[in-house]
């Protein structure tokens, strides 16, 4: 398990199945479901930690400048898109094999990378946007 018990942890939105117990409302999560797990009371970028063959990505921006240094925002299509590529923030240990190894991951912090269009889910830290997408779902580092 990537988790134990007192790991605050960050789920999908939609994953998990709500149960009450003894009148406390609970969620049931799998595993794969966990985005990030994360220690203490507030999820910082210190405090934040990827599971699984998870991939935190600090994700670019859609704004571009000029050569004159004038800020362009994204354009009517481009809305509809989200970021894909960004800098790696924090790389989980990796993927279980079917006999119990752990599949080597092939990026590090401080790569650069490209992902799927619409690959992973946003999770905001801080202030920042970040996307966190499984070691699969990468298609380029730089």
């Amino acid at each position: 398990m990537p988790v134990k018990p007192g790991d605050g942890v960050v789920y999908g939105k939609y994953d998990g199945t709500e149960i009450l117990i003894d009148g406390v409302r609970h969620s049931l999560i799998r595993d794969t479901d966990i985005l990030v797990k994360f220690t203490g009371d507030k999820l910082t970028i210190d405090s934040v930690e990827a599971v699984n063959e998870s991939v935190l990505v600090a994700v670019e921006t859609r704004e571009t400048s000029t050569s004159g240094g004038l800020l362009l925002a994204s354009g009517k299509n481009d809305e509809s898109k989200r970021p894909s590529t960004g800098k790696v923030v924090k790389v989980g240990p990796g993927r279980m094999s079917i006999d119990g190894a752990l599949l080597q991951m092939t990026v590090s912090v401080g790569d650069v990378v490209k992902f799927r269009d619409f690959a992973g889910n946003e999770v905001k830290i801080g202030e920042d946007e970040y996307t966190v997408v499984k070691m699969t779902e990468i298609m380029a580092k730089f």
